[in-house]
């Protein structure tokens, strides 16, 4: 079904096989049913759009969400796709992004149930399934962004132009002032005109060649298709829901499973009605047919038809057992009933169906065998499976060596609001740690050059384990959109002038270094970096890939690695790099930028203290803390006294990676 694909598209940690993807691409788009008339947006009309609209309303924004990975940090196509992206999260906010606006317009119209994220939202048996189709494929799409990028420049410009889709701008007739409707037109941002922004990237993939040329034509071309198809059968699914005896059918069809258990011993039209609910599951017309010539219903009469007078009375044996808006439509059904054509209504169209087998193709992916190709390997971001393998056993063996140093970091408990005050005495310890810091203290010219290359591997993805941040869903609720606006902050908002890599590399420069291109084999295989100076690095490209699985964990390496060098470390960086007339930008920016009070030091405890207070249980805030703390320890674990795990091809003992420093007074400069 396609809500299974939807689900399995919104977690971020998901991997779709190519081929599936451009079968499931294909599949999505039907023979378009003839076009109905239009729908009357009374009450019922509204809810029934909203309801079965949901489900594209919870992935807008999504295309690029998965495009941004270290390999491309400083690329500029990225950054401005990433630039859309925080448009469309309304990043600085929780509860900013665009299906956001979509779950306060629900609450509005009492459909709550619906305001959920994409995930539970797949589970809503009262959604058609063919309206899961094409945002699920959209979800699924943006998780492959290394393979479909092109594509999805080509959709995300014909999404943008068309605006705010039709069925919402019919519900906007009725509801002008329900809603925020500019947030849900993709044509309208806040910061920027996101159709000229889309279309700059747009034709940047196409000045690649002809062949990119043609992939954005077809995917423009698709997503027209798609999503004429999608309206379409959206207007024809809610004029079935208004119909009175096809609601009747449908809650029939989505309550039968769970009726069937309790209904043994009534009879109805001589058979076991918990034979009829059985049936119901994949036909409930003949039930409904049944219901209306029973005893149970008085045909234009609901007021005096026992299925909604004694059997749900308080002390009848139905009693609670239907929702408000179940009651409404059993009366809808009853009050029409003396229609001869309720007795026939015909079942909606069925939907198309996904393409057949798995999305995750068995046993693909690479294993790298050393630290380097590792390095290199882990530079993208969808893990097929025996990669994904690779980088979870490798964040898992980090942080069980961090447990083992958990109790040195963070306070032992954890007291609402109590990290910033926490903050603040650690940046007095920096201050006074500089303070002792003499003149003597100062690297030479060689070590310090040194030092900033290998360093290297580590800033040129500076904030790659926030990468899973970038997730529509995570980077707008309250824990996650501190996280995405750190990292959004580490790749210059945007601009290239104040992209960390880019910095780093010009300082690099000024030191008359020039490496690679950070995502290339020969970066990796520099002889100018060792091998040691990769572990720390490998490791964030591995738990970054993991915001669902390592949430906790990568809360506290976020707090420990921002609050790293304020205060100390970089002022000592600056000391000494000074002294010997390298630019001091880059640890000027982070000590700054990184403060403890409005910086990203300040955001990272904030993002830890919404998640701690999302549990009101005291056993599962102290277990989510320890994890905080594992995570914040995880910057300098334990030493490791033997091999990695065999069989993952580690060059030698890839776990250790010492707090990295200019010199032996001078903290973390990333």
């Amino acid at each position: 079904m396609w809500r299974d694909l939807y689900a399995a598209a919104a977690d971020p940690e998901a991997f779709f096989d190519g081929p599936y993807l451009r079968a499931a691409m294909d599949a999505c788009v039907g023979e378009p049913p003839p076009k109905p008339g239009g729908l009357p947006m009374d009450d019922l009309g509204v809810r029934a759009v909203l309801t079965q609209s949901a489900p594209m309303a919870a992935v807008l924004g999504c295309p690029f969400q998965g495009a941004s990975a270290p390999g491309v940090f400083e690329d500029e196509v990225q950054l401005r796709a990433m630039a859309l992206l925080a448009d469309d999260i309304g990043v600085g906010g929780p509860d900013a992004s665009r299906p956001a606006a979509f779950r306060r317009l629900l609450h509005r119209e009492c459909l709550a149930g619906f305001a959920v994220d994409a995930a539970r939202l797949a589970s809503a048996a009262e959604i058609d399934d063919g309206m899961f189709a094409l945002p699920a494929v959209l979800l699924a799409v943006s998780r492959r962004a290394d393979l479909f990028l092109v594509e999805l420049a080509g959709i995300d410009l014909a999404l943008r132009t068309a605006g705010l889709l039709s069925c919402w701008t019919t519900v906007r007739a009725a509801r002008p002032h329900a809603a925020e409707w500019d947030r849900l037109d993709l044509a309208r941002g806040s910061g920027l005109d996101p159709v000229q922004e889309s279309m700059a990237i747009a034709t940047a993939c196409a000045e690649l060649g002809p062949r990119e040329t043609a992939r954005i034509e077809a995917a423009i071309g698709w997503l027209e298709r798609a999503l004429a198809y999608w309206e379409t059968r959206l207007a024809t699914i809610c004029r079935a829901t208004l119909d009175p005896a096809h609601a009747m059918a449908e809650m029939l069809r989505t309550r039968s499973r769970e009726a069937s258990a309790y209904h043994h011993d009534f009879e109805l039209a001589g058979r076991d009605l918990a034979g009829w609910l059985r049936e119901a599951a994949h036909d409930p017309y003949e039930l409904l047919n049944a219901l209306a010539s029973s005893r149970l219903v008085r045909p234009g009469a609901p007021e005096r038809s026992p299925l909604l007078t004694t059997l749900v009375a308080p002390g009848g044996p139905m009693f609670r057992v239907f929702s408000p808006d179940d009651l409404v439509t059993i009366h809808r059904w009853i009050a029409q009933l003396p229609d001869p054509a309720a007795r026939s209504v015909a079942a909606a169209p069925e939907p198309p169906a996904p393409p057949p087998g798995s999305w995750v193709p068995a046993g693909s992916g690479i294993v790298p065998g050393s630290l380097r190709e590792a390095y290199y390997v882990l530079q993208g971001r969808a893990l097929a499976p025996r990669t994904r393998a690779y980088a979870l056993d490798y964040a898992r063996d980090w942080l069980e060596r961090a447990e083992r140093t958990a109790d040195r970091g963070l306070p032992s408990e954890w007291v609402r609001d109590g990290l910033r005050a926490w903050l603040l005495d650690r940046h007095s310890e920096h201050d006074q740690e500089f303070s002792a810091q003499g003149a003597e203290d100062l690297p030479d010219r060689e070590t310090v050059i040194d030092s900033a290359v290998q360093l290297a591997p580590l800033t040129l993805i500076d904030g790659a384990w926030l990468l899973g941040c970038t997730d529509v869903a995570l980077a707008s609720s309250a824990v996650g959109c501190a996280l995405f606006r750190t990292y959004w902050d580490e790749l210059g908002n945007g601009e290239a002038a104040l992209n960390h890599p880019r910095i780093y590399r010009d300082f690099l420069l000024g030191m008359g270094v020039r490496l690679p291109p950070t995502a290339s084999l020969a970066f990796a295989r520099d002889e100018r970096i060792r091998e040691g100076s990769l572990r720390l690095p490998v490791f964030w490209l591995s738990i970054g890939k993991f915001p669902r699985t390592f949430l906790p964990e990568i809360l506290g390496l976020n707090l420990a690695m921002e609050l790293s060098g304020v205060g100390g470390g970089y002022r000592s960086a600056r000391r000494f790099l000074r002294a010997h007339g390298f630019s001091t930008l880059f640890v000027d920016l982070h000590n700054t930028i990184d403060n403890v009070s409005t910086g990203h030091s300040a955001w990272a405890a904030d993002a830890i203290d919404a998640y701690l207070s999302a549990s009101a249980d005291p056993l599962e805030r102290a277990a989510r803390w320890r994890r905080v703390r594992v995570g914040y320890a995880s910057l300098a674990p334990q030493k490791p006294r033997w091999r990695a795990r065999q069989g993952r091809g580690a060059d030698g003992p890839v776990l250790h990676h010492p707090r990295i420093r200019m010199d032996s007074s001078c903290r973390d400069m990333s």
